[in-house]
């Protein structure tokens, strides 16, 4: 009896596939066993995670993830799908992130990482909620991969990146303006640099003004302001100032106030003070400018027997809202000869005031006797000329300090004779 070829032939492909379906189902319950083995056997990696925040600034954060994990086992790992999903306190979503995975050895770390900016928009960042998933596990002669879900949550304060804020760097300035019967105006300019990378606030700022002793003579009231990352604002302050300040060698400028920020929903102040010194401005360069303190003096003479009498006016212009004191007010008349001149009259006063924005008058009397007056040492019958010459100390009621000032003329005899 024969057999057919093609029915021998389909018999032992049948016969070879279903050998080969009984293996591969061998191999799968082999390799589930050994996987299942594996994954109740394998050591869970050890995991480290950082969340840096590496800038904070007036509009945003840069914040850095950090995943270092290392595979204790004696078999490869892989660790896939890592995403890392960054909240607020309150829940909401403000970043989302995907970190390439990859294969770990056996018995070696790995790092994976990833950063991110993170916009404010006006929320509170005081705390950040970073959840981190992922798989993790083995695969089994290159074809049988099982994972493993993995989650973690970790917990970020942003406050702890902004704990050490540089207290800002002040230069102060003063100006003297219109001196008064009440003070001299003063106006102080205070420069602050915010050395931080996020905007600074001053809050309003009280000045104290003193002289070297600790006398208060004076403050000033300057408003606050928001200065810049990294960048120099300007703040002004407008007062008074006792005249008695003149008397100073040195101002000191004692400043009270706190600085701070207000960023991701954190505050921070940082208290602070300053002192700094001015020097003081001479009396001549707070009186006023535009109009000078003038003197004029005038000579009437009259002959009488004992020699010509002169009598001598001072007039004292102050144009300034402060009055002014003369003191040892000098009046001296010289006979003048070419270029030689002799003493021969002179009279002292003690003391005139010349009140605020008026013109006050002076007047004195001096006797020139005609033996000074006439042949004095050989020279000619008649002096050239007369020189008249007033000197003072021009000073403010208070003040130690002063000016020495004079005015001259000279006179003509011929006209007498």
């Amino acid at each position: 009896m024969s057999t057919n070829p093609s029915n021998s032939y389909k018999s032992k492909r049948r016969i070879a596939f279903t050998l080969l379906v009984v293996a591969i189902l061998i191999i799968n319950v082999i390799a589930s066993v050994f996987i299942f083995l594996d994954i109740r056997l394998m050591e869970m990696p050890e995991t480290t995670i950082k969340v840096d925040l590496i800038e904070v600034n007036s509009e945003e954060i840069i914040i850095h993830h950090s995943i270092e994990i290392y595979n204790p086992n004696q078999f490869e790992l892989i660790v896939d799908n890592f995403e890392v999903v960054a909240n607020t306190i309150d829940g909401d979503e403000i970043a989302r992130l995907k970190i390439e995975g990859g294969y770990i050895p056996s018995q070696t770390n790995r790092t994976f990482e990833s950063s991110d900016r993170i916009a404010f928009k006006g929320q509170g960042y005081s705390t950040l909620t970073s959840k981190i998933t992922g798989t993790v596990g083995v695969k089994f002669l290159g074809l049988i991969k099982k994972t493993l879900p993995v989650a973690i949550n970790v917990i970020t304060s942003i406050g702890d990146v902004i704990h050490d804020i540089s207290a800002p760097i002040v230069h102060i300035w003063g100006d003297f303006g219109e001196i008064t019967q009440e003070g001299i105006d003063f106006t102080g300019t205070i420069e602050v640099y915010n050395p931080n990378p996020f905007e600074m606030y001053v809050e309003d700022m009280s000045v104290e003004i003193e002289t070297e002793t600790g006398e208060s003579v004076g403050n000033l009231d300057v408003t606050g302001g928001t200065i810049p990352a990294k960048s120099s604002y300007n703040l002004y302050g407008t007062g008074r100032i006792l005249i008695e300040a003149l008397n100073a060698k040195t101002l000191n400028v004692n400043v009270s106030t706190s600085a701070g920020v207000k960023i991701a929903g954190i505050n921070k102040s940082v208290p602070f003070s300053i002192d700094a010194h001015l020097n003081m401005p001479r009396l001549e360069d707070i009186l006023s400018s535009d109009t000078p303190t003038e003197a004029i003096i005038k000579s009437d003479m009259k002959a009488t027997l004992r020699g010509f009498i002169s009598n001598m006016t001072l007039e004292i212009n102050n144009p300034n809202k402060i009055g002014l004191i003369a003191r040892d007010i000098v009046f001296s008349i010289y006979r003048a000869d070419k270029d030689e001149k002799k003493l021969i009259g002179e009279s002292t006063i003690g003391e005139a005031e010349a009140g605020p924005e008026d013109t006050t008058v002076i007047t004195t009397q001096i006797l020139l006797p005609y033996s000074k007056l006439f042949f004095s040492r050989g020279k000619g019958f008649l002096p050239d000329a007369l020189l008249v010459i007033v000197r003072t100390n021009i000073t403010i009621p208070g003040l130690d300090t002063h000016i020495w000032i004079g005015v001259s003329g000279y006179q003509d005899m011929h006209p007498f004779f």
